[in-house]
């Protein structure tokens, strides 16, 4: 059979059996070591309730506190989400981790 991946699409390499986590999208367990990851950071109240707290604060330099959690998505949920794309032979080798965009703090 030819083989798609050199990993076959894990990344345990050893270790035996991988846990289980829940895909963020669809439900479905996915091995923890295959599902596609992605760590969000998101502010507790919206843009808009944030001006009127920010207004209503006794505090000038208070900071409103983040969420922060990590979501496991399965491969199909990450593709249909385009978190992930499909990529062609040559691309596959590839197994640099692509650029990221940050935004420029002042």
């Amino acid at each position: 059979m030819v083989v798609k991946r050199r990993n076959h699409g894990r990344s345990k390499h050893g270790k035996g059996k991988a846990k289980r986590v829940v895909c963020a999208l669809t439900g479905k367990l996915v091995a923890k070591d295959k599902a596609v990851k992605r760590f969000v950071v998101r502010n507790m109240v919206e843009s808009s309730a944030m001006r009127d707290i920010r207004d209503a604060s006794a505090f000038e330099t208070y900071q409103l506190p983040k969420v922060y959690y990590k979501m496991y998505y399965s491969i199909d949920a990450a593709v249909h989400r385009r978190l992930v794309r499909g990529r062609s032979m040559k691309e596959r080798r590839n197994r640099e981790p692509p650029p990221r965009f940050r935004p420029k703090r002042d």
